[in-house]
């Protein structure tokens, strides 16, 4: 009867192995131009662990809304689609969206402007295990 339980226990565990994610970590860098000789620069970091083949949305404390989806076949080439949404003035302001394809453990940086305003967000993408 152990021997039994034993074989099942070891059955399960293997079962339970943890998944890989994608853990990307990223930067908004927003440039405010105050005149021709001067600008303000605000920078926020965050780092996220998500599953392949989903889209997460993020918020930054109020100021904005990140959201990220991930397409990969193979779970090595990603392709990768970011939106950002500024809510630092009191009302949600659609900044952008992009898409990329690269491969994980590859960085990557996006362009964003709107009126006077820079965004410039990067992204740094790894393996990480999902609880």
């Amino acid at each position: 009867m152990k021997f039994i339980l034993l074989v099942m226990f070891s059955l399960i565990t293997l079962g339970i192995e943890a998944k890989d994610g994608l853990v990307t970590q990223f930067t908004i860098t927003k440039i405010i131009k105050i005149s021709a000789e001067s600008e303000t620069r605000q920078i926020y970091n965050r780092a996220v662990l998500v599953d392949f083949n989903e889209t997460n949305s993020f918020d930054f404390k109020d100021l904005y809304t990140f959201k990220i989806t991930t397409r990969t076949d193979n779970f090595k080439d990603v392709n990768v689609l970011i939106s950002l949404k500024d809510l630092s003035s009191g009302k949600p302001y659609f900044i952008g969206v992009q898409s990329t394809d690269l491969t994980v453990g590859d960085a990557k940086s996006f362009k964003f402007e709107h009126s006077s305003v820079i965004y410039n967000v990067d992204i740094d993408t790894s393996y990480g295990k999902l609880p």
